[in-house]
């Protein structure tokens, strides 16, 4: 298994070469493209995959089925993978990749979980808040779970802001018992 890590070093590179050639947008539509043609034919994810299958035979595949379809960036990118026996990273490229052109863009992502359901006017005055404290347009991906009990947690990449009643009470909890 692949770490998220190592596919962002990855999509990191394929990222600075698609903005020195300026073509950032072309690119996120090919890894798109790639992704659900994969995903659509799992005899091609098994073919790309196998270890029995030699890296030359992976590459004319990948020819064959992208070529004229995909920048060529795209194409050298998947190409490296097969390379380097990343197949793998093959289909967790594109969210990497999406991530990274967003931060370029200046938008952020934040996962929202609510007890209830909110309403359009309060995602976007949530979203408005979050555009002020990160200084980005905030893109809101919002989750409904009632064991949250109450109130809302944000998280922004690797910040998280515990607004629920459960993390008030497990904080209260922990400064009670301490």
């Amino acid at each position: 298994m692949i770490g998220r890590r190592v596919v962002r070093r990855y999509a990191s590179a394929l990222f600075g070469a698609a903005s020195k050639a300026g073509v950032v947008d072309l690119v996120e539509s090919d890894l798109g493209l790639i992704s659900y043609t994969v995903e659509a034919s799992p005899r091609l994810m098994q073919a790309i995959a196998s270890p029995l299958v030699p890296t030359k035979a992976k590459r004319e595949v990948l020819q064959t089925i992208f070529s004229g379809k995909i920048q060529e960036i795209t194409l050298n990118y998947l190409f490296l993978l097969v390379d380097k026996r990343r197949e793998e990273a093959v289909l967790k490229t594109e969210e990497e990749f999406v991530i990274l052109a967003n931060e370029a863009r200046g938008i952020v992502n934040a996962e929202v979980i609510t007890a209830i359901e909110m309403t359009k006017e309060q995602q976007a005055a949530l979203a408005a808040k979050l555009s002020k404290l990160t200084g980005k347009s905030v893109n809101l991906q919002v989750t409904v779970d009632s064991w949250i009990k109450g109130g809302v947690i944000v998280r922004i990449g690797d910040t998280v802001i515990d607004g629920s009643i459960r993390g008030q009470l497990a904080a209260l909890k922990e400064t009670l018992l301490s």
